[in-house]
């Protein structure tokens, strides 16, 4: 049987690098995976709040209003802070709001908008500390996403 190239020259294939080199299968293992796997359902609304998270702008009204002295925001205020038009910051406060990550008051013919709970600011939280961990600053400068 004749030696791969990969074999040849030492260097894992690009395809391949992330694969067991053996096709094995530990059932033990499989059982485990099977019994904490996360439902359809879970997963699906678990990576719709990922998705929408995702978003920079979204992610700036975010943390805008969970430093807010008062708790809660209007649309002008955030839009003159961030740089932004009302109806940009507005649309994205709407998307935030389908996905019950704000929630929203109205004062007369003012809408204020606050973080729904807890769980968002740790999202936050944990998120800002995850990124800012050295090792993914250092990953995020090689690829030209820090200047």
């Amino acid at each position: 049987m004749g030696v791969s190239s990969r074999e040849a020259t030492g260097v894992p294939s690009t395809k391949m690098a992330d694969v067991c080199e053996q096709g094995c299968v530990h059932p033990e293992h499989a059982v485990e995976v099977r019994r904490h796997l996360l439902g359809g359902d879970s997963a699906r609304s678990t990576a719709d709040l990922f998705a929408v998270l995702a978003d920079p702008t979204r992610l700036q009204v975010l943390y805008a209003l969970w430093h807010a002295s008062t708790g809660e925001l209007c649309v002008h205020d955030l839009a003159a802070g961030m740089g932004r038009d009302d109806t940009t910051i507005s649309h994205q406060l709407r998307v935030l709001r389908n996905q019950h990550i704000v929630a929203m008051r109205k004062e007369g013919r003012v809408v204020y908008y606050r973080l729904v709970d807890k769980h968002i600011r740790q999202l936050l939280s944990v998120g800002l500390s995850h990124a800012q961990e050295p090792t993914l600053v250092g990953v995020q400068r090689e690829r030209g996403a820090l200047a």
